[in-house]
């Protein structure tokens, strides 16, 4: 039985019709349903997840629903979820930050609200996240309520035993954050986190920073920064100053040979730059445009099939363009596998100095879900003397 997956795939089918089924590669050896419907024909991944995790994962145990996850991305199928070296970074900015409120936009199938969730949890801090796909929101929570919100029940976040620091907010970010303005008040935002259409953050940002949702020194982190890309945040958040701003080189999770960017934002909230754009890069539209191209391909197939050409002739491009910009990666994630654990660090790189290329080794083929760990401290961020000259920094740890 798949935790009341049913009920919600019921309630999304009224406007079926009106929906044309997905052109998708068949790309792992997970069988797709034998009598698929078109939001089957759409969600047969994330389907995937939710049975693996109502087979595999624990009442109440997050980390098993965490590796049953991440099991299903390191062995079966590219998943957007920003496991591995992506929730290092995460996880670093949080043990940093000690947010009481985070706002991510695009839930999916829970794993970063929840990630997020079972550390803020232990201050009583809050995650909410906006979700614009009826379906992964059925998977994530479920039973909407009169206002358009999602009433946590059965599925991922439920399982995870994290229904009282999780809520899920479904509808569009322009409608959403209306919402989240009202229920939680202004300057209530301690971090975001972006990992919806790259090409959106910039407006997406601005518009928190317009209705006054960022509370001083609120931490932006953005994901799919370069592939599938996004130009036009890069540029505002690099150039305009109530930033200070990381861009951290990193591996795709579950695809080791795809090469990614996280850019990491603290904001202050005064100067005449807030809620305003930066000035126009005409070359930063034809990056855009080719960033929308390679997202919707991601889409339909994986990201990790598209590694080659043209992918990364474009990810050079991109990463040539801002260079001629004067903006370059400042950290990189480095990984290794200790004693069947995949064990991830942030390192700073020095002033004009490239990220490492990829070695050829891919964490998925020794470790399986569960088995990956960010180590958290040991690392400055540019906001520290910044923004933050007593800000203190966090020892190593696990």
């Amino acid at each position: 039985m798949l935790f009341g997956f049913q009920k919600g795939w019921t309630a999304c089918s009224s406007s079926q019709a009106e929906v044309a089924p997905a052109d998708i590669v068949d790309i792992t050896i997970r069988r797709r349903p034998n009598c698929q419907s078109r939001y089957e024909d759409f969600h047969y991944k994330e389907a995937s997840v939710l049975e693996t995790v109502a087979r595999d994962a624990s009442a109440g145990d997050v980390k098993s629903v965490h590796a049953a996850i991440e099991n299903v991305g390191l062995k079966e199928v590219w998943l957007k979820i920003a496991g591995g070296e992506k929730a290092c970074v995460i996880d670093n900015v949080i043990a940093k930050q000690r947010p009481r409120l985070i706002l991510e936009f695009g839930t999916y199938v829970g794993y970063t609200s929840t990630r997020m969730a079972l550390q803020v949890n232990a201050w009583g801090g809050k995650v909410v996240t906006m979700e614009m796909d009826p379906v992964n929101a059925t998977i994530a929570a479920q039973n909407a309520s009169p206002d358009g919100s999602l009433v946590l029940a059965r599925n991922h976040i439920e399982m995870a035993g994290l229904s009282q620091a999780v809520t899920v907010q479904l509808g569009h970010s322009d409608d959403a954050l209306q919402l989240v303005k009202e229920r939680y008040g202004e300057q209530s935002l301690d971090m975001v986190f972006m990992d919806q259409r790259g090409t959106a953050f910039h407006e997406d940002l601005r518009t928190l920073e317009q209705l006054n949702l960022l509370a001083e020194n609120a931490v932006v982190v953005a994901d799919n920064v370069l592939k599938p890309g996004a130009p036009y945040h890069v540029w505002r958040i690099s150039t305009l100053p109530h930033y200070a701003t990381d861009i951290v080189d990193l591996r795709e999770f579950g695809s080791a040979p795809v090469e990614d960017w996280m850019t990491v934002s603290w904001v202050r909230r005064t100067g005449p730059s807030y809620g305003q754009l930066p000035r126009e890069v005409r070359e930063l539209n034809e990056l855009a445009r080719e960033s929308d191209r390679f997202r919707l391909k991601a889409m339909a197939t994986s990201m990790k099939d598209l590694v080659g050409d043209p992918l990364d002739d474009f990810a050079k491009k991109f990463t040539d363009e801002f260079i001629k910009l004067g903006i370059r990666t400042s950290m990189y994630v480095r990984t290794e596998v200790v004693d069947g654990c995949a064990v991830s660090r942030l390192v700073r790189l020095a002033e004009g100095e490239s990220p490492p290329k990829w070695d050829g080794e891919d964490p998925r083929d020794e470790i399986k879900g569960g088995q990956w760990r960010g180590v958290i401290g040991g690392i400055t961020f540019a906001c520290e003397g910044k923004f933050m000259p007593g800000h203190r920094q966090i020892a190593p740890g696990g």
